[in-house]
């Protein structure tokens, strides 16, 4: 999963520049949950480089590694992100025995 948050940039009373959590989501694979929101700073549609992919990609291609690459894309002062991975333990029972097999199979052939 990742989490993103986008920041506004605003002046405060003191006059001093500070960052403003605008909004805030998370993404799943393919899902977009949003936590904090200002919907207009949210673009699906938005392209960002992925290195992985070798090109520009938007959510529809790959959620996540869309969401990865989105502090790229917001570098323009007036807004900017902040992707973090956050990794999920995996449930009890939701792999099968023939996975956790094949998953020490290829681990032994790491390490060997």
């Amino acid at each position: 999963m990742i989490k993103v948050n986008l920041f506004t940039n605003e002046i405060s009373p003191d006059s001093e520049p500070v960052d403003r959590l605008a909004a805030a989501f998370e993404v799943r694979e393919q899902q977009l949950t949003v936590t904090v929101t200002d919907a207009r700073l949210i673009q699906v549609g938005m392209p960002v480089y992925s290195e992985r992919y070798g090109r520009l990609i938007d959510f529809d291609t790959d959620g996540q590694e869309w969401a990865r690459n989105l502090p790229s894309a917001y570098r323009n002062g007036a807004v900017n992100a902040c992707a973090d991975e956050v990794v999920e333990p995996v449930a009890a029972g939701s792999m099968r025995w023939a996975d956790i097999e094949a998953l020490a199979s290829r681990q032994a052939r790491q390490h060997s």
